[in-house]
């Protein structure tokens, strides 16, 4: 993971310096995900995430997961 200094202005707001902003392919109005530890936060472009999720799910597109929940579901009521 790579690291670069930052700043926040009076108003709370991160500046996310242009280098970044082209790397992560972040453009104005773009939505982006916030994680945050007790001591750490961590901005992600929104939709490479989606995509990332939609690579691991694509493992399982021969599985019903709809079937396999209903299943997990029904054996922790046992």
């Amino acid at each position: 993971m790579k690291k670069l200094k930052c700043y926040i202005d009076k108003n709370g707001r991160i500046s996310i310096p242009a280098k970044i902003r082209k790397i992560l392919n972040l453009k104005v109005g773009n939505d982006v995900l916030v994680e945050y530890t007790d001591s750490e936060l961590i901005v992600s472009n929104f939709k490479s995430r989606i995509e990332k999720a939609r690579k691991i799910l694509g493992k399982y597109k021969n599985l019903d997961l709809h079937k396999e929940l209903i299943l997990m579901r029904s054996e922790d009521e046992k």
